[in-house]
């Protein structure tokens, strides 16, 4: 949480999340006080949404300094929330962003959370439940109220469902409209890749979402890092490349998900770069899956899709030599039949054959120290590999190659090249202990 708060403070326009509970009419330290006292700590919260009870279900945590933690609850569902709260007149506004899924399902979460707000009146100050207002708030649009949400202590009662719970009370006025104020001005903003600075990095074409950052790392950062790749790594042989995977690698004891591992010092210094960049959604720190690929001339990775194990982005930073990287025309496949499945003999995520012919919808040429990034339907609707060859010829696909200078036709000859591929793999669980 601590490591999110730098590009959460950035999104929101600068402060620090110290100062998150500040009111429009500085209220006096005493009733900050009090609101935190009554506010902060753990709750479970239940929440309706369009007549569908309980569509909400977790643990809900505020911090006095104005951050609220969510986790779903329930062996089913999967669910992690980052935001805010508020205090204002007697008033308790709070918003959440959360990824919520099915632990069942084979389907892609979106690139984006879902956002909630709650508006009440202060918890009851003997305990009970705490009973408020619960709106869906679509980015660029107005929030919508859609339900009540309910939150009790966990030292307390177990929560009645949202059918039973008692009626909604009417929030005092001029609080509710201050909370609804501090939340707009202080909403998170836009997907971080939709944003001017990174218009620049985006590759036209066909396919959208396909970012390419050249210089990302300078030429001895690139040597350095490949010197400690060389004397740390323990390679997994394959036919197609040499591997090694960081992060998640050993299987949950519950046998639905694999265990998150914490990622050597300088991968982690690198995928924190990532998430203050807006790489990766501040709800989903850190992203904890890193492969390091390792190619000899003539190796490649067969045209695959990574799956929806994946929080659907990729990130990948080159090393060594240049390869020419394609994205494959749209395909159009049921998510629920695709499943997880391993295709031993191509060593990739099993996908049913191309069309004998298929060429290339989108190449570009990696080079040395460049940042490539694809999310959306570039990821899940086109697959994407590296072909098994010693030289790359440059074809009219290859979008950047008048960028680097380069033209129709030319052959560049490949070395040893060297990639990690930075994920954040979802968890299929909700498992806790040391190490999950």
């Amino acid at each position: 949480l601590k490591a999110a708060r730098p590009a959460r403070a950035a999104r929101r326009g600068g402060g620090a999340a110290g100062a998150a509970m500040a009111s429009p009419r500085k209220e006096s330290w005493g009733a900050i006080a009090e609101a935190a006292q009554l506010v902060a700590g753990e709750w479970f919260i239940n929440a309706s949404i369009l007549q569908c009870h309980d569509a909400l279900l977790g643990r809900l945590v505020f911090t006095e300094t104005g951050d609220a933690i969510y986790l779903a609850a329930g062996g089913e569902l999967v669910g992690r929330g980052l935001g805010f709260w508020f205090f204002d007149r007697g008033v308790v506004g709070f918003q959440v962003d959360i990824f919520q899924y099915a632990t069942s399902s084979t389907k892609h979460v979106p690139t984006e959370p879902t956002r909630f707000r709650g508006i009440a009146k202060l918890p009851p100050r003997k305990g009970g439940p705490w009973i408020g207002e619960w709106y869906f708030a679509a980015f660029q649009s107005p929030p919508r109220l859609v339900g009540k949400f309910q939150a009790i202590r966990p030292s307390q009662a177990p929560p009645v469902s949202t059918a039973d719970a008692a009626p909604l009370e009417d929030v005092p006025a001029g609080g509710k409209k201050g909370i609804i104020a501090m939340m707009d001005k202080v909403a998170l903003g836009p997907p971080a890749l939709s944003t001017k600075a990174w218009v620049s990095h985006r590759i036209s074409g066909d396919i959208s979402d396909v970012f390419y950052v050249r210089n990302f790392l300078e030429p001895q950062q690139v040597e350095e890092m490949e010197r400690v790749i060389d004397k740390t790594c323990e390679w997994e042989h394959m036919t197609t490349r040499d591997t090694q995977e960081f992060g998640c690698t050993s299987e949950c004891p519950c046998g639905r998900s694999l265990v998150k591992a914490d990622l050597p010092k300088w991968q982690d210094n690198l995928v924190l770069a990532l998430h203050n960049l807006g790489i990766f959604h501040p709800v989903l720190f850190p992203a904890n899956s890193v492969r390091l690929n390792a190619y000899s001339p003539g190796q490649g990775i067969h045209p695959h899709a990574d799956g929806p194990i994946y929080y659907p982005r990729a990130a990948i930073l080159s090393l060594g030599s240049h390869c020419v990287f394609d994205f494959y025309p749209m395909e159009d496949f049921d998510e629920e039949k695709r499943g997880f499945s391993w295709d031993l003999d191509k060593e990739v995520p099993a996908s049913p054959e191309l069309p004998p012919g298929t060429k290339p919808a989108l190449s570009i040429l990696l080079e040395p120290g460049s940042l490539l990034i694809f999310s959306g339907d570039a990821f899940i609707y086109h697959r994407h590999g590296i072909k098994a060859c010693e030289e790359d010829e440059i074809t009219r696909q290859v979008k950047n190659a008048k960028d680097i200078g380069l033209s129709e036709g030319d052959l560049l000859r490949r070395g040893r090249r060297m990639s990690l591929t930075i994920r954040h793999l979802l968890p299929r669980c909700m498992c806790t202990g040391p190490a999950s």
